[in-house]
């Protein structure tokens, strides 16, 4: 990851590892992405949040180019890579921005085998109460994960604000008591709002 990049303000949060797929239209960002397939080189994914740019956004690489359109239009899957902060930027002559950014790593990532069993217990629980079964790849990729906390967090209907609460935390264990938190609350909401499931299994992130 550069000092510098082409960032990409979305109303939406990718998380490290996670997978998303993005078409690309406009005439800007259609150059931000042709120029990062002709670099090999990857992009900042930042949460628009009441068209404010979250400073702390996801470095994205582009793994797939699903179709190419006559128009330049484009379908894409990226991959988050890590996070950065933001520390200031400014216009790109093509019309999209490009920031100064560093590194924001966690501090601490210990996290007990309890703990650990508590916050899959309650998502299970989420899971079994909206009768959605996920697939089997999702708990490979789960178990294979050294931060579990943003597997679970593409599944469990937060909003981007929460999303981009969980992707300030420096610390797994912060992470994780915020989804049993959520689980908990959600867990509530579903006795009574049988459409929150949609929101679980829409929230278009891919295995």
């Amino acid at each position: 990851m550069n000092s510098v990049i082409p960032i990409f303000p979305l109303k939406l949060v990718i998380f490290p590892l996670s997978k998303y797929p993005l078409h690309i239209f406009e005439k800007r960002y259609k150059k931000m992405i042709n120029f990062c397939l002709q670099e090999k080189t990857g992009f900042g994914v930042t949460a628009l949040i009441e068209n404010e740019i979250s400073k702390i956004g996801t470095y994205v690489t582009i793994s797939k180019v699903l179709k190419k359109y006559l128009t330049g239009e484009m379908d894409i899957i990226v991959k988050g890579e890590q996070r950065f902060n933001i520390l200031n930027y400014e216009m790109h002559a093509d019309g999209y921005y490009i920031a100064n950014i560093q590194e924001y790593k966690d501090s601490f990532n210990q996290v007990n085998d309890e703990l650990l069993e508590k916050m899959e217990s309650k998502f299970e629980n989420i899971i079994d109460k909206v009768n959605y079964k996920l697939e089997d790849n999702f708990w490979e990729i789960y178990y294979r994960s050294k931060l579990k906390s943003y597997k679970l967090a593409e599944k469990s209907g937060l909003t981007i604000t929460q999303q981009q609460t969980m992707l300030t935390f420096r610390k797994e264990t912060e992470r994780i008591n915020f989804l049993i938190e959520h689980f908990e609350k959600l867990d509530e909401m579903l006795t009574e709002n049988a459409a929150l499931k949609q929101i679980i299994i829409g929230d278009g992130f891919l295995n």
